[in-house]
């Protein structure tokens, strides 16, 4: 969603940029007695004057306008993953944050490492850590509790400011 919002708003830029020099060069144009070059404001000077605001082609500007305009609000108003949780601050006056994606690939690493775990995959969000184990034992015994603690220890020793709630799911053979 980032990348997303990111892209919209180089495009909206750059066509206020283009749309900008285009309006200079047009009142330079004008200013000399040329015609339009690009932008036909004679001809939208016209429109203006014979059509009403409650003309429909004037409503569906509009329209599309407020739409497009809600449609950006809205971009950015959808809460993202964070990119950096902050780390407690403890005696020292200086904040720390660590990377969203560096703490899921310690997360990773560390569930790898326990016996039984064939892959793991981590996602932080806003106010959760879902860990996803996978298992090729048919019969996992304690396995997800293990996973559990792996975590919560790898989690502890981050010293986060407001570690995310742990989740934990465990997929085997005989869980399906």
């Amino acid at each position: 969603m980032r990348i997303l919002s990111r892209l919209l708003a180089l495009a909206l830029a750059l066509s206020l940029v283009v749309g900008g020099v285009l309006v200079a060069v047009e009142i330079v144009l004008a200013e000399i007695g040329r015609d339009p070059w690009v932008i036909p404001y004679d001809q939208w000077y016209r429109s203006a004057r014979v059509n009403a605001w409650s003309s429909p082609s004037t409503r569906q500007l509009a329209l599309v306008l407020v739409a497009a305009g809600l449609l950006l609000l809205l971009l950015q108003l959808v809460r993202r993953r964070p990119t950096a949780l902050p780390m407690e601050r403890g005696a020292s006056i200086h904040a720390a944050d660590l990377n969203r994606r560096g703490i899921e690939r310690s997360l990773v690493r560390v569930v790898n490492r326990v016996d039984g775990v064939a892959s793991a995959k981590a996602k932080i969000s806003n106010s959760r850590t879902r860990i996803t184990a996978s298992s090729n034992r048919r019969i996992p015994g304690d396995l997800e509790a293990r996973v559990t603690r792996a975590a919560e220890e790898r989690m502890a020793a981050l010293k986060l400011a407001s570690p995310p709630a742990l989740s934990v799911r465990l997929q085997s053979p005989g869980s399906r």
